[in-house]
């Protein structure tokens, strides 16, 4: 399956999972403990420019914007995405959504401080072009925040995909730590830091290995 086509089916997928998504996700069932290792993971309280990558139903966008920060966020599926921007309404927050994959979104390079990517590497066709999309947004020193899981561990929890479109998805089966770094260095990345520390236990059913990793860009 062609990458293109591979991203068209995973965006319908999770337009049609989104009503009932946030029922069962982590970020909502722990919200002031992923509030906290983000808090945490972007090092300083003063404003910055924060760009969430693959927003899905808000989670890291929602975060950095009730933290002060300016935020911007993009995702390929409009489920997904109205379901975001109703929280933000909810929540009074200001956050520049937009319905575009992360390829395509408008995000100027050099034009954040921060760019998120939580949850969203194993579901792409080309993981690694996300990576080094979020090193052209960065600035110089802006710091790149990435977590994802082992999710082949429990995929009771995950996604249900046809097994052709699984198998077009190189990091279906999720991703490790060591996994993750190596990526990041390979897209032109500094050491990475992790966080997922300050987690008491794994946030997610079924005690799936996860990860939270900061990295700068140079």
């Amino acid at each position: 399956m062609k990458a293109a086509e591979a991203q068209t089916q995973v965006s319908d997928y999770w337009t049609r999972r989104a009503p009932a998504f946030d029922g069962v996700a982590s970020h909502v069932a722990q919200a002031s403990l992923w509030r906290d290792v983000l808090a945490a993971a972007f090092e300083g309280e003063e404003a910055k420019d924060v760009v969430d990558l693959g927003t899905g139903t808000g989670a890291c966008a929602l975060i950095a914007a009730s933290l002060g920060h300016r935020v911007r966020a993009c995702d390929g599926s409009e489920g997904m995405l109205a379901a975001a921007r109703q929280a933000a309404a909810a929540s009074g927050l200001d956050i520049a959504f937009e319905h575009a994959l992360i390829e395509e979104a408008s995000f100027a390079p050099g034009s954040a401080d921060i760019v998120t990517l939580r949850n969203v590497l194993w579901t792409l066709p080309e993981p690694m072009a996300a990576l080094r999309r979020a090193h052209a947004i960065l600035r110089p020193g802006g710091v790149l925040l990435v977590s994802d899981g082992l999710w082949s561990v429990a995929a009771q929890y995950r996604s249900t995909y046809p097994e052709i479109l699984a198998n077009s998805l190189p990091r279906h089966d999720g991703l490790t730590e060591e996994d993750a770094r190596m990526m990041l260095a390979e897209a032109g990345f500094g050491p990475a830091r992790s966080w997922q520390h300050l987690f008491p236990a794994s946030p997610y059913p079924g005690d799936v290995p996860m990860f939270v990793l900061t990295a700068r860009k140079g």
